[in-house]
């Protein structure tokens, strides 16, 4: 009898393993091959605990600033790079890293942003040691939105642009259960916990909307208003924490479909923001 009681708990915690190996072990597209004509190069350094970061490096040429542009969950560099392509036409700098476990970087598992935070900081340094670059910016996408708002929190970066990142994980995960469904606890104390554990992670400490809060320059997020994976909700509660963030939702727009959605506002949005951010720390 009591082994019978047993097993709903064993199955549970057995389907909780599985999405949370989901997480872990994500499956990264390859990197598509770079033509020849093309502004970027290959390049690589080491993340702080050692790991080869891959990376895709077009230095500055009328101007003296740079973006470094971090990718989501189960991306790679080229996820970004229909972005970096206008901002290098632009006379911007780019890199375009993998972050560990995705693409062509070392790494065994993933952490949602809690470990690849140390992936940018190798990258900012890159940026940083190139002579050309004057000035860097941040732009993140869902969990690279997440280490861009850790790394700005560091660091003295001319702008960040944020595209569809989530407030804090455990409000990520809750959302997702209830929407199937489920009692958010405690469900989302078990997969989080399970996660944290696993990877190695300490969620509490993967809050951009805490880190975003306290940053005393402009930034500006891109969200969709269907986005299904990180709702809307999210972007509101952000923007609410700091009177310097601007919204930009795009109605119709899910969760990585934004710049297809509208190709001009995007572009002339992030193109119109960075000259702003780059030109005020030019007169500092």
């Amino acid at each position: 009898m009591f082994g019978w009681l047993l097993l709903p708990a064993a199955l549970f915690l057995a389907l909780a393993y599985l999405q949370v190996r989901r997480w872990l072990h994500p499956q990264s597209a390859a990197i598509e091959r770079q033509p020849e004509e093309s502004p970027f190069s290959r390049v690589s350094f080491r993340s702080e605990d050692g790991l080869a970061i891959r990376a895709w490096h077009a230095p500055p040429t009328s101007r003296g600033g740079s973006v470094l542009l971090l990718h989501g969950h189960r991306g790679n560099r080229d996820q970004l790079l229909v972005h970096a392509e206008y901002l290098v036409e632009a006379g911007y700098g780019a890199l375009l890293i993998d972050f560990r476990n995705h693409g062509e970087s070392d790494g065994k598992f993933t952490s949602m942003g809690f470990h690849e935070v140390k992936d940018a900081r190798a990258a900012y340094r890159f940026l940083q040691d190139q002579q050309e670059v004057e000035g860097i910016a941040i732009w993140g996408h869902s969990m690279g939105g997440a280490v861009a708002s850790q790394l700005m929190s560091e660091v003295s970066a001319a702008g960040l642009i944020v595209d569809a990142t989530f407030s804090d994980f455990p409000s990520l995960v809750r959302r997702g259960v209830i929407a199937r469904g489920l009692p958010g606890s405690p469900i989302t104390e078990i997969l989080t916990a399970l996660y944290g554990w696993l990877s190695g992670s300490d969620f509490g400490a993967l809050r951009p909307i805490d880190q975003l809060a306290r940053i005393d320059k402009r930034v500006l997020l891109f969200h969709g208003s269907d986005d299904p994976v990180i709702p809307l909700v999210e972007a509101e509660r952000i923007a609410a924490a700091n009177p310097l963030i601007r919204l930009s939702v795009f109605e119709g727009g899910a969760h990585s479909d934004l710049y297809e959605l509208d190709p001009e506002r995007y572009r002339n949005e992030a193109l119109a923001y960075l000259r702003e951010a780059f030109t005020a720390r030019d007169a500092e």
